[in-house]
């Protein structure tokens, strides 16, 4: 990027992320092509733009042109913002990768996506934006998730497995913490018990259930195992701890459990791949990140919500059997264009 370029960038960029923040998809286009910056960053910015408009197509074209400018000199180190959600917890390219990934996974034409479209929330008619995955916490209701899988979406849906889905309304935010509640419109019956107090180790085996990548991968959930090996995120920041498990886009907001099938973290967001073998020549494996089960419950706590907490870790179960509990109470949120 050329140096007038790259500070007329930088001036303009705080602009950029308050109006992606508040969802002002048109004054975001208009920002960004009143500029006429070529880089990934900007590319990515008209994407999402093109995206909370309803032009999906003209999304797809975005976004490939950012992973283009990646490949080119006009790319962008990292994604900064004022919340990791303001680029999906990603970094460059993979923020592209993974916004044109979801867009591709929740195609109509595409025959192994489940029919969450015919909620009643919008009927047949809705155009589904994207998908994430959260999880029942209170029988009145309630389900938290990712507030960037939720963010800006005319409506929400939500399934369980073997499930029809269910309007959902979001009733708080985090965007701080990347936090989200929905209100279910019928009780749940199953929900997640929590770890209290919170007890973590470095080295603890943990299991993350969820629905990745939906309508390529398995929609009957998919589960993966792997340990806490940190106990804080990036830059050791307390709010979060590092785990081993794999994670996909569309693992966003699913649950962490302990291998008693208590909750432990909500998964949030993984380190950037691409990024990491440019700086370093090394590619990092399975480095992701979910925040802490405390940070979840003052959310709950300060929403009011009546969560089940267990003192007991819980007897040690086989990992089949804790997936097979979390596939109770965790399911798939729909987000679509209003």
């Amino acid at each position: 990027m050329g140096t007038l370029e790259a500070a007329d960038w930088t001036i303009n960029r705080p602009a950029a992320y308050d109006l992606l923040a508040a969802g002002k998809w048109r004054e975001l286009a208009d920002l960004v092509q009143r500029k006429g910056i070529n880089n990934d960053l900007a590319w990515y910015y008209l994407g999402r733009a093109a995206e909370g408009l309803g032009d999906t197509n003209l999304a797809r074209t975005y976004y490939q042109r950012s992973l283009d400018r990646t490949k080119s000199e006009k790319y962008s180190a990292t994604c900064q913002g004022k919340v990791m959600s303001m680029c999906d917890g990603f970094d460059f390219p993979d923020v592209a990768q993974a916004r044109l990934a979801s867009l591709q996974a929740a195609a109509p034409a595409d025959p192994t996506t489940p029919p969450i479209t015919d909620s009643a929330e919008g009927g047949s008619g809705s155009k589904l934006l994207r998908t994430g995955t959260g999880f029942t916490v209170d029988p009145a209701g309630f389900v938290v998730t990712n507030y960037h899988v939720v963010q800006s979406c005319g409506a929400v849906s939500y399934m369980l497995m073997n499930s029809s889905s269910v309007d959902a309304d979001v009733v708080a935010s985090d965007p701080a913490n990347d936090l989200a509640l929905l209100k279910l419109k019928k009780a749940a019956k199953t929900t997640a018990v929590f770890q209290d107090p919170e007890k973590l180790r470095a080295g603890d085996d943990i299991i993350v259930f969820g629905y990745p990548l939906l309508g390529q991968l398995a929609s009957s959930g998919n589960l993966t195992r792997g340990s806490v090996t940190a106990l804080s995120g990036l830059r050791d920041d307390a709010r979060y701890f590092q785990m081993s498990a794999p994670i996909q886009l569309g693992n966003s907001g699913g649950p962490v459990l302990n291998a008693g099938g208590r909750v432990t973290g909500i998964v949030t967001y993984k380190l950037n791949a691409a990024r990491e073998l440019k700086a370093t020549g090394d590619i990092s494996q399975n480095v992701n990140f979910a925040l802490k089960s405390s940070v979840l419950r003052a959310f709950l706590d300060s929403n009011s919500v009546k969560y089940t907490r267990a003192e007991a870790a819980g007897t040690t179960q086989a990992p089949a059997d804790v997936g097979a509990e979390a596939a109770k109470f965790t399911g798939i949120v729909g987000c679509f264009k209003s």
